[in-house]
């Protein structure tokens, strides 16, 4: 019995240690990037050249109108971790997209494939929208 009983307990304990240890990590999936409001991602992301703000969002939606100066990598559009190992890791990314849905994936994979310098858009463009902040649309073609 006492070995049984040493087993057991070693076997609780080890699922309580891996639990601890597994417990940070899901949580952090879940959090993206440090969350900017509208007014302090427009003037952080319009300030110099080391500034990009990255527009996630789909073609369509982008023809509704963006922020001025984005850069757009679509999230959904199958190609993004591609597209966006082409930046340059050394910037500062601004992120967003339409409701901050999709930015917290996006940039918890830019995080994985090494930019360390990334803020995303508390509440996305429809914040940005309700604080009267303006979009531009693009050109029609």
């Amino acid at each position: 019995m006492n070995n049984k009983t040493t087993w057991v307990k070693s076997v609780w304990t080890l699922m309580v240690l891996t639990l601890f240890l597994a417990l940070p990590k899901v949580s952090h999936a879940q959090e993206g990037a440090p969350k900017l409001s509208p007014a302090e991602f427009d003037i952080k992301g319009h300030k110099g050249k080391k500034a990009v703000i990255l527009d996630i969002r789909t073609p369509e939606e982008i023809a509704e109108g963006h922020i001025e100066g984005a850069t757009f990598i679509n999230w959904t559009g199958g190609n993004f971790e591609e597209e966006v190992g082409k930046l340059n890791k050394k910037k500062t990314y601004y992120v967003y997209c339409r409701s901050a849905k999709r930015t917290i994936p996006a940039t918890e994979k830019m995080k994985e494939l090494g930019f360390t310098k990334i803020y995303m858009l508390e509440g996305g463009l429809n914040n940005w929208v309700e604080s009267g902040k303006p979009v531009t649309k693009p050109e029609k073609q």
